[in-house]
């Protein structure tokens, strides 16, 4: 939800207020087993970007600025029975703001969620929150991007002993109606309404397995009629001693959107593995493979076999130069993404991960005489640092470097008359200041 600057000051003090009421001794003071925390993330990143997303060509000049996120928020929890939580944001970019300020900005409303416990192993979640689980891969909290991923919808969850359960329900619109229901996703969330149902089970201390039903309800531009996707799949997790493994596999049937004015039947997969070994404290080797379907890019069929991730952090697994899945697309050609981990800890304060991608389609890719060209898409070099300055406060950065293949051209649509540059690269540097305060806690 959107918020012109001109009520900043009202939600501002709202937000005070009710810190100062919840946090105030006298007013708490007859209840018991209360407490109130405050979280505040300010978190600026400066980024040099030279080819980031889809490569820079020739003639075109390397982008550099500092973005910034900044956001409060509010818990509060009453006896393990009911929990509230509210937080705001503002995403900027230095310098975008005049020093006096005439003009409409938009903050956020990231969160605004009450969870209710029915008793130890029930309970029910309402309103805007993250939705995330396992690693990610499908629904996922995307905090790399400053403004994050939420949901507005209602969270049903069950834990006891072994197993875990949620479901979770939503039905989206724009606006308040008086008549119809259409839903445009182009202007609010992607989807008109969701369901899932999410399960994880702890055989053992090692292993364990989780399973994923979600179905999607998108509406047509034209005719209004809502069609459903279905995504189907787990995870399976082994992790004993220093061996650390992780597979994964999803399933997509049903009609996806086209350019939101047409559904196709859909017939799609995906899937993972990753194996990380810590030879000891300071010293970790991860390598790994994802395989996400793809179409031939002289396919004639109706049919969609490319798989698509959703709601998932894409940036975690697919290298961090984005160039697949996140604000750029390769053409529906898939991908085959083989990678090579090493994990440093040079000290209490300071890590490092050196990370190898070799990226491949998972389709036919064609180039510009209409032939078959090669599947090999580049390779990506990723070299990130994290030094903790002190408690909640934290210092990363990064270089990454794409070495591109001809294809690369090809699926990213780049014309024959257009030259990609030599250097592909990005840099990147933030800090994270991320307090929790504890305002108030009953005794």
């Amino acid at each position: 939800m959107k918020i012109k600057l001109n009520h900043l000051k009202n939600i501002t003090s709202i937000l005070l207020f009710s810190i100062f009421i919840l946090g105030s001794p006298s007013i708490l003071a007859q209840n018991k087993n209360e407490e109130v925390k405050l979280n505040i993330q300010l978190r600026p990143r400066a980024e040099f970007r030279n080819g980031l997303f889809t490569p820079i060509l020739k003639g075109q000049k390397p982008a550099a600025f500092v973005a910034q996120r900044s956001r409060i928020g509010l818990i509060y929890s009453k006896n393990q029975k009911l929990k509230i939580g509210l937080s705001t944001q503002v995403v900027t970019t230095w310098g975008n703001d005049p020093q006096v300020q005439t003009t409409a900005n938009d903050i956020s409303l990231y969160e605004a969620w009450a969870q209710f416990y029915f008793n130890p192993y029930w309970s029910v979640k309402v309103g805007r929150q993250i939705l995330s689980y396992d690693d990610q891969r499908i629904l996922g909290a995307l905090d790399w991007n400053n403004a994050g991923r939420k949901h507005d919808a209602i969270l049903l969850g069950f834990d006891k002993n072994k197993f875990e359960a949620n479901a979770a329900f939503a039905f989206n619109q724009n606006a308040e109606k008086v008549t119809n229901t259409y839903f445009n996703n182009s202007l609010s969330q992607p989807y008109k309404a969701m369901q899932f149902l999410w399960m994880k089970y702890k055989f053992t201390n090692a292993l364990s397995i989780s399973a994923l039903a979600l179905d999607l309800n998108m509406q047509n531009r034209i005719d209004s009629s809502v069609s459903n996707l279905q995504t189907l799949g787990g995870n399976i997790y082994y992790k004993k001693d220093k061996l650390n493994i992780t597979g994964t596999y999803y399933y997509q049937t049903g009609r996806n959107p086209v350019n939101n004015s047409s559904y196709i039947k859909t017939n799609a997969w995906m899937t993972a593995v990753k194996a990380v070994y810590d030879f000891n404290q300071k010293i970790g080797l991860g390598i790994g493979s994802d395989y996400l379907s793809g179409k031939d890019m002289n396919s004639t069929s109706s049919k969609i076999t490319y798989f698509n991730p959703l709601y998932g952090t894409h940036h975690k697994f697919y290298g961090f130069m984005d160039y697949f899945y996140v604000s750029s697309t390769h053409d529906n050609v898939g991908l085959w993404d083989s990678y090579l981990n090493v994990n440093l800890n040079a000290s209490q304060k300071l890590d490092w991960q050196i990370a190898l991608h070799h990226f491949e389609s998972a389709a036919r890719v064609i180039n510009y005489t209409g032939g078959k060209a090669s599947s090999a898409l580049g390779n990506e070099a990723d070299i990130t640092f994290g030094f903790k300055v002190m408690d909640n406060v934290k210092i990363a950065g990064g270089y990454s470097q794409m070495f591109t293949d001809p294809s690369m051209k090809y699926v990213k649509n780049i014309s024959a008359n257009q030259s990609m540059k030599s250097l592909q690269n990005w840099i990147w540097i933030s800090i994270n200041i991320n307090p929790d305060i504890l305002i108030y806690k009953s005794k």
